[in-house]
Formats: structure tokens, sequence, C-alpha cells
């Protein structure tokens, strides 16, 4: 048994950081509702995102009355509603927090964006680079010399909106489970998710440990021995060796010597360093390397592609995809890979709506099961 078995979700659809934390519900045991916008234009094909996959489906037209009242009609059975609108929409078509809880007061909900629901901004449009932006961690980003680089969308939209709304709804359900808490909104801003994955930069910087300059600092490819280097065969090896044992170890692996080790904090010889480091990789391939490396402490492992990811040995061996496609369960010890996938007839049937309605909302268009 999954522990979110039981747990029913109401995921008013957006893009991005909803969705995946909508799917790492439903992997963790949680029945999921996704209600589409009939007028919504996909940005990607319907098959792009395997976030999407295993929904209950269904497309509701939220601007007329029978949409909101058979939303309603479901949120007597919902245990977290999950939206990612603009401050004020929700409201604004009837299915605001206050809206939601005069239906049911056990309701967590969960509210998504990328500046929060209250400040200077919140109305502004926004993506992913722009709360990166906004929350100091752009500027540290990319080469020096260069416009900053933002890493995909992974920070902002996936690592700060869909990880605190997945923690917000946990500990939603935890609130209202074990202390009797109702009416519970939580405002997740992925711009200050953001902030707070960078607390350690915001620390050292404070105490004079990140220099403004990018690509000069610890983390950043700044040191030899925490950057990527290209080898013979066009391809990259992943150099992590922080710690002074890790680098004793590459140094020791690498046939280097020894008085290096002493050294590694030196940040005069850090130019030097770079280039032994890059002329020694270039002289074998990546897999080469990789063997040479493997089982051992330098913390030095080949940058794989996607396809290649999904290939490797220490993946499979932990099940690390299912289907082809990334796991948000296999932090759990037992693994179960199966979906339940109810009904939506069946849901409207537990909670006793009208039969009559349901073929009502159908027959003029406002629902529509997919």
């Amino acid at each position: 048994m999954k522990p979110l078995e039981g747990v029913r979700v109401l995921e008013i659809a957006s893009i991005g950081p909803g969705p995946l934390a909508a799917n790492t519900f439903l992997e963790l045991g949680a029945e999921v509702i996704r209600v589409n916008n009939p007028k919504a234009v996909d940005m990607l094909p319907s098959n792009a995102d395997p976030a999407l996959k295993n929904r209950i489906n269904i497309t509701v037209d939220l601007k007329s009355n029978d949409g909101i009242k058979l939303v309603k009609e479901l949120i007597k059975g919902v245990d977290i509603l999950l939206e990612g609108n603009r401050p004020g929409v929700m409201e604004k078509i009837g299915l605001g927090p206050k809206d939601i809880h005069k239906v049911n007061t056990k309701t967590v909900y969960i509210r998504l964006t990328g500046w929060g629901q209250e400040g200077e901004i919140v109305n502004d449009a926004g993506h992913d680079i722009n709360y990166l932006a906004l929350s100091g961690v752009l500027s540290l980003l990319g080469k020096d010399g260069s416009p900053p680089i933002a890493p995909i969308n992974l920070v902002a939209d996936y690592g700060s909106g869909t990880m605190f709304a997945v923690i917000s709804g946990l500990l939603g359900i935890y609130e209202v489970k074990n202390n009797n808490k109702e009416n519970i909104v939580y405002d997740v801003a992925m711009f200050e998710g953001v902030s707070y994955l960078a607390s350690l930069m915001f620390g050292l910087n404070d105490i004079g440990m990140w220099n403004d300059k990018r690509g000069a600092n610890l983390l950043d490819g700044g040191a030899p021995f925490y950057r990527c280097y290209e080898t013979k065969d066009n391809k990259y090896v992943a150099v992590g060796a922080l710690e002074n044992k890790f680098f004793r170890e590459l140094v020791t692996k690498l046939e280097l010597p020894e008085e290096m080790i002493n050294e590694q904090m030196n940040l005069d010889r850090w130019s030097e360093f770079e280039t032994i480091f890059s002329d020694l990789f270039l002289t074998k391939s990546r897999d080469e390397w990789s063997e040479i490396f493997k089982n051992s402490d330098s913390c030095v492992t080949p940058v794989l592609s996607l396809d290649e990811a999904r290939s490797h040995p220490h993946a499979i061996s932990r099940s690390s995809f299912f289907n082809n496609f990334p796991r948000s369960d296999n932090m759990l010890q037992e693994k179960n890979h199966k979906v339940t996938k109810k009904s939506i007839q069946s849901i409207f049937e537990e909670l006793k709506i009208s039969k009559d309605f349901v073929q009502q909302v159908e027959k003029n268009g406002t629902l529509l099961i997919n």
C-alpha cells in the first residue's frame, strides 16, 4: 500500500510544475482527477509530457455555472485542490479558497504561481527564467562576460514549484488528519522557492566566500576539481572531487604528482590544475575513463545523454525508470508500479452526483469525459 492511497487530488489544469506535482501525488498512491480547459491551446503534443499520464481526465467549461457546480460537487470528496492560475482568477470564477471551503473545509488548497498571491508584481506574466532572475540565482549561472544561462526550466518550475507544492500537499494532509485543521491554503511562489534552494549561496556571499565573477567559484566551474572535462571522443566526464580525500583519490587515479593534493584549495594554482586535467582527460574516451574511475571515491562520472541515462546499469539495477520514464516513488521500500485508476463515472456515483445533472452537462458541452 502506498502512503497516499485514499487521498484524492483535483488538479485544475496548468503547465510545468503543476502537472509534475500532481503526478508525484499519483505515484505516491493518490487518485488524481485533472480538470482540463476546453479552450486551452497546448504548447506541446499531448504525449510529450510523461507527467500527464494515468490521470482521470475530464474537460470542464469553468466559465459556465454548471461547470462550477460540477467542480463543487467533486470537491465534497477531494482532499487536495491544486491550481496554477494567476491571482484572482479562481475567485473570479467562483472557485477561490473561500468558495471551496464553503463546500469542504477539509480540502487542502494549494496555489502554485511564479510570484505568489500578493506583492508588487503578482499579476505579471513570467516563466522559469524570470522567477530565477528575480531570485538572484540566475546571476550566478553561465560564463563570465556572457549573459547568464538558465538551466532549462529545472530550478524554478520543478525544483521549486513542484517540490514545494508536493510538500504543501503532504503537510496539509497531515494537518487535517492529525491536527484537525480546516480551511488550509498554501501560497507556493516559485521565485521564493528558488531563493530558498540557494540558501548556501546567499550565506557564502555574505561572508565573502562567493565571487560575483561567474565561473570563478567553488561550485560554478571555477574549481578544477568541480567541473566537466572533454574526453578524446568529444564527450564529457563530470568531476566532483570536493573533499580533500576525494581529490586525493582523483590525483592518485590520474597518476599525477602527490604534491597537488595539499594544494587543492590554493586558488592561485586552479588555472594550472585545470590545464593539467583538461589535457589528461583528452587522452582517453569517456567510457574508458568511466571504467578507470568505476567503484572509486574519485567522484568522476560520465556525462550521459537522456537515452544513455535510461540504460545505465545503475539505473536498471534500481528500476529508476518505469515504462521508460523517471519515477518519483523509488524512495519507497515497497516498489509497486501499479496505478489503480477509477472511472470518473464511479466517482460521480460515489459522491452521489445526480445522473441527470451529469447527463445534462455532457449534453450541453460543459463536461467532456476524456
